[in-house]
C-alpha cells in the first residue's frame, strides 16, 4: 500500500508542497527536481505503488540532468547493495560533484573517496575537509569518520581526546558505529580516562541496535569483570556469533568447551570452533586439538 506525504520544493519564493499529480507534471516536463522527487516515489512507495525498476529510471534521468540530491541517493543505494547501474568510481564521481553543491551524503562519499583514494588521489586533508561539512550540517557519520582521522592523525593533527568527544557526540545523536568506537576510548583509555561502567553503557548501546561488534566486546567486558558476568557474557557472545563475527564464534566454542557461562558441551564447542576456524580465526583450530585430546584420554579411561 502506497504511503501518503506529499513533496516539499523549495524555490525562491518559499518551500511548496506538491501533490504526486503535480510532481509527475513536472516530470513529464524533464525537470530535474520532478524527475527525482518521482524516482524516491517509485522507489519507495510514497503515494504511488512502489516499483524500483520505474523508481531507477527516473532516478538516472535525474542524475543526468543534473540533479545532485539524485547523484547522493544513487550513491548511496549503490553503497547499500540496492544499485548497480554504476561502480565505485562513478560513485566517486557523482559524489563529488554533489558534495560542491552542499549535500551532506554526498559530502561523506566524497570524503570517503578522498580517504581511500577512490577515483581520485588518496587525500586524507581533502578527506577530513569533506566530513568536516558534512558534520557541520548533522551527518553523524561522517562525524565518526572525521574522528577516526583524529585518533589516527591522517591529514589532520592527531589528537585522541578531541577524537573521543566526536564519536560521543556522534553516538548520542544515534550513530551505532560512533556507539562501539566511544566505548573502545573507555575501556582502553582513548583520549578519555579508563572508564570500564561507561565502556559498558556505550557498548550496550550498541549492541541494543544490532551492532554484532558491540556485542562481542560487551561479551569481553563482562566476561572480565569483578566477579565475572559469565551466563550474560556467553549470551553476548552467542548473539554476536550468531550475526557472524568469526571471533565470537570462537569464544562461544571456548564456552561451551569449558563450561563456562552455560553446560559444558563438547559437540557444540566443536560445532562453533569448527565455524571460527572456516572463517579464518587460527587459534580455533587450536582448541580443536585441545577439544580432541581431552576427548581422547576420557576415551581411554
Amino acid at each position: 500500500m502506497a504511503e501518503e506525504r506529499g513533496f516539499v520544493f523549495h524555490g525562491p519564493d518559499g518551500q511548496v508542497e506538491l501533490s504526486i499529480e503535480e510532481v509527475r507534471d513536472l516530470a513529464k516536463r524533464d525537470d530535474p527536481d520532478g524527475l527525482y522527487a518521482l524516482a524516491m516515489a517509485y522507489l519507495f512507495g510514497w503515494d504511488v505503488e512502489q516499483n524500483e525498476d520505474v523508481g531507477y529510471d527516473l532516478l538516472e534521468k535525474s542524475v543526468a540532468a543534473g540533479q545532485t540530491e539524485a547523484m547522493a541517493l544513487m550513491v548511496r543505494l549503490f553503497m547499500q547493495g540496492d544499485y548497480c547501474g554504476i561502480d565505485s568510481e562513478r560513485a566517486a564521481q557523482l559524489s563529488i560533484t554533489a558534495a560542491k553543491d552542499g549535500v551532506p551524503d554526498a559530502q561523506l562519499y566524497a570524503g570517503l573517496a578522498y580517504m581511500d583514494g577512490v577515483s581520485v588521489e588518496q587525500d586524507y586533508s581533502e578527506a577530513a575537509r569533506y566530513f568536516r561539512l558534512a558534520a557541520n550540517q548533522g551527518n553523524q557519520e561522517a562525524r565518526t569518520s572525521l574522528a577516526y582521522l583524529y585518533q589516527e592523525g591522517l591529514g589532520v593533527e592527531k589528537d585522541e581526546r578531541k577524537a573521543y568527544g566526536m564519536y560521543r557526540t556522534a553516538a548520542k545523536a544515534g550513530n551505532v558505529n560512533a556507539m562501539f568506537q566511544a566505548g573502545i576510548c573507555c575501556e582502553f583509555g582513548n583520549g578519555t580516562p579508563v572508564d570500564l561502567r561507561q565502556a559498558e553503557e556505550w557498548y550496550r548501546m550498541g549492541a541494543d541496535h544490532g551492532d554484532a561488534f558491540a556485542m562481542e566486546r560487551l561479551g569481553y567486558l563482562l566476561s572480565e569483570s569483578d566477579p565475572p558476568r559469565a551466563t550474560e557474557s556467553f549470551e553476548w557472545f552467542l548473539k554476536a556469533a550468531s550475526e557472524g563475527v568469526p571471533t565470537a564464534m570462537q569464544m562461544v566454542g571456548y564456552c561451551y568447551m569449558r563450561g563456562i557461562g552455560t553446560e559444558r558441551n563438547d559437540d557444540e564447542a566443536r560445532k562453533w570452533l569448527n565455524m571460527a576456524r572456516d572463517n579464518g580465526v587460527e587459534e580455533a583450530s587450536e582448541m580443536l586439538s585441545m577439544l580432541g585430546s581431552v576427548l581422547g584420554r576420557g576415551e581411554q579411561a
